[in-house]
């Protein structure tokens, strides 16, 4: 069984993932990782990019990152554009890595995705959680943990879906406005209703 795991930017979906590891028939694939290892200095990506966007990346196709999130979350349209050139990169290494743990013999493989709806990667999936959380919340979450100015956050929740959205797309929906044990308790019983669907 392929699952989705996405949802709002601070609202919990680490927590949720270490559950999951903590599962030995779960495997956990981490697209943030696999974005970066598309965005590493000399991938055939920056190559692609580097005359699209020369104040970010560099003569030696070294990626700015902070200088990349600037550019995309200030622009609706820069991000459209961005994300057209990279989640060709990003699913191709995703179908590569479900290949592998599926040879490894896992019986669950969990995408952890935050723009798992925007890169088309939902099609890749039997089912899809999300986790969402208030505005307020996420805000003092991200600037805990990435040491952010509030406006560069609030942009990128601006470029972000809607609890709606994920509400409406989702086979399950976890709203974390509470505690992480309270989150990672949902998060164990979701996971028993899993292994129930596989064992008919």
């Amino acid at each position: 069984m392929i699952v989705g795991l996405t949802g709002q930017s601070g609202a919990g979906k680490t927590t949720v993932c270490r559950v999951l590891k903590n599962d030995k028939d779960i495997a956990v694939i981490d697209c943030d990782v696999l974005s970066k290892n598309v965005t590493m200095q000399g991938s055939e990506f920056l190559r692609q990019i580097k005359d699209i966007y020369p104040e970010a990346v560099d003569d030696k196709l070294t990626l700015d990152r902070r200088k990349m999130s600037e550019i995309v979350f200030s622009d609706k349209e820069e991000l459209k554009k961005y994300e057209s050139l990279i989640f060709p990169f990003i699913t191709r290494e995703i179908v590569k890595e479900i290949h592998r743990l599926k040879d490894a013999g896992y019986d669950i493989i969990v995408l952890d995705a935050p723009t798992l709806f925007d890169a088309g990667a939902d099609k890749l999936c039997d089912t899809i959680i999300s986790i969402c959380a208030d505005k307020e919340k996420r805000l003092k979450r991200i600037k805990k943990r990435d040491k952010l100015p509030d406006e560069l956050i609030l942009k990128r929740f601006k470029s972000q879906r809607s609890s709606e959205f994920f509400k409406e797309n989702s086979d399950y929906f976890l709203e974390n406005n509470g505690t992480n044990e309270e989150l990672s308790e949902s998060a164990k019983k979701i996971i028993m209703t899993l292994k129930e669907n596989i064992n008919g």
